[in-house]
């Protein structure tokens, strides 16, 4: 039995990176048949690709006062300073790791430090998943589904067999429940994910709207940033079209791949961007300089708070293991 989650994680992992190597093959086939790219060299471009990378810093520090007030609201009590490097922490540990390792490092890093249990910590980021999964679903349908009418997004038949794929799941899940009830192990099962629930379903009155607000905050620079590198390329996409990518990015990336979601985040950009009739050249480097502007600071960053405050590789290797 101590073997299971083991075995469960590793063919999470081992999906993951067959996912990605598939997706990312195809880009790759994609990538060779497209000029090559073209990069900002301009002192304006240069401004813009600055401003960009700013703007989603930003979007990351409105990630760490969420994430703050989510851990008060559920009575843990971390440092400011903590929040803000354990969210470059978890960027770090998600661009570089497999099975989104990063949130892992953040419950393992922050619950002696904030004095609570691993659970709790691990709860606020599944109500953050929450919180940023409806807010980008939601962002999607209307933009693809109402203000741009006549781009491609999927069919009605697909999005009736994930209609039908997620009854299955709820149906699957309440049969569980079921039994569990039956078996006398429902208690059990409720007792021990209660804490990790607890967030999400605190959720409401002052404290709700405090977090949708900081999450509007958070994605409205996320937004921003996505904007200003599509200018510092020079691909003048409009405010509405790049929602749109981002919510498309956002359903791509709920299916499970390899660290940094290499290939599922490349190819939702690719199909948003050829709906829109963006040509091949402007959609490959913007593609590159995208991944470059949400990675590559945040990630450096991460680095430097893990080898000054949270006890280097070392320590995340022996976390990661753990």
């Amino acid at each position: 039995m101590a073997r299971r989650p083991i075995t469960q994680q590793r063919a999470l992992t081992l999906l993951g990176a067959g996912v990605s190597v598939l997706a990312l093959a195809g880009v790759v086939v994609w990538a060779l048949h497209q000029p090559a790219p073209a990069w900002p060299r301009s002192t304006s471009g240069l401004a813009l690709l600055a401003a960009a990378i700013v703007v989603y810093l930003g979007g990351c520090a409105a990630r760490a006062e969420r994430w703050l007030a989510l851990l008060h609201h559920n009575d843990a009590r971390p440092s400011r300073s903590d929040a803000y490097g354990l969210i470059a922490v978890g960027y770090l540990g998600n661009n570089i790791l497999p099975a989104r390792a990063g949130d892992a490092l953040r419950v393992i890093f922050l619950t002696p430090r904030a004095h609570t249990s691993k659970r709790t910590v691990l709860g606020t980021i599944v109500a953050e998943r929450m919180l940023d999964v409806a807010l980008l679903v939601a962002l999607f349908v209307i933009l693809a589904y109402g203000v741009l009418g006549g781009i491609d997004v999927p069919s009605a038949g697909r999005l009736a067999f994930v209609a039908l794929l997620v009854a299955g799941l709820a149906l699957a899940v309440a049969v569980g429940a079921l039994l569990a009830h039956r078996r006398g192990h429902l208690r059990r099962i409720l007792d021990f994910l209660a804490p990790m629930a607890a967030a999400t379903l605190r959720m409401r009155g002052r404290h709700g709207a405090a977090l949708l607000a900081w999450s509007a905050l958070v994605w409205g620079m996320e937004w921003g940033s996505w904007w200003l590198t599509a200018q510092a390329v020079g691909l003048h996409l409009a405010l509405l079209d790049v929602g749109y990518l981002m919510g498309l990015a956002a359903i791509f990336v709920l299916i499970p791949s390899g660290p940094g979601y290499a290939g599922t985040f490349d190819a939702a950009l690719i199909f948003g961007l050829h709906a829109l009739g963006t040509p091949g050249a402007l959609t490959l480097s913007y593609l590159l300089l995208l991944r470059f502007v949400i990675a590559m600071p945040i990630t450096l960053l991460g680095l430097g708070a893990l080898a000054s405050r949270f006890g280097g590789i070392a320590r995340m290797r022996a976390a990661v293991r753990a």
